[in-house]
């Protein structure tokens, strides 16, 4: 799941992403273009579900995908709550939210 919020006294997109419990994976984090593909760790909460909360400042389109981490395997997935996908270098696709609709 993906939330978006506009924030007008700060003039920011608050984005909380949310992935759900039955992720069985030692840890998640999220890879995209608004902070130069640099890992972010997601939490994991109480109730067994990965949480994490970004702030863009500039309205926009912007890709991302998640890494996790199971064992000594990586792997990389698409959110399909995402705005929408397009496909990327590498040859698969990441997933692109879409910020200029929340201000």
């Amino acid at each position: 799941m993906i939330k978006k919020q506009y924030i007008k006294t700060r003039k920011i997109t608050k984005i909380t992403f949310e992935l759900p419990k039955n992720l069985e994976h030692d840890n998640v984090h999220l890879l995209a273009d608004f902070n130069d593909w640099q890992p972010v760790a997601f939490e994991r909460l109480k109730n067994g579900k990965w949480k994490l909360v970004q702030e863009v400042a500039e309205a926009g389109a912007y890709e991302f995908r998640y890494m996790s981490k199971q064992g000594q395997n990586y792997h990389f997935f698409n959110d399909d709550s995402a705005d929408t996908h397009i496909p990327n270098p590498l040859g698969t696709t990441n997933s692109v939210i879409d910020c200029q609709s929340t201000r």
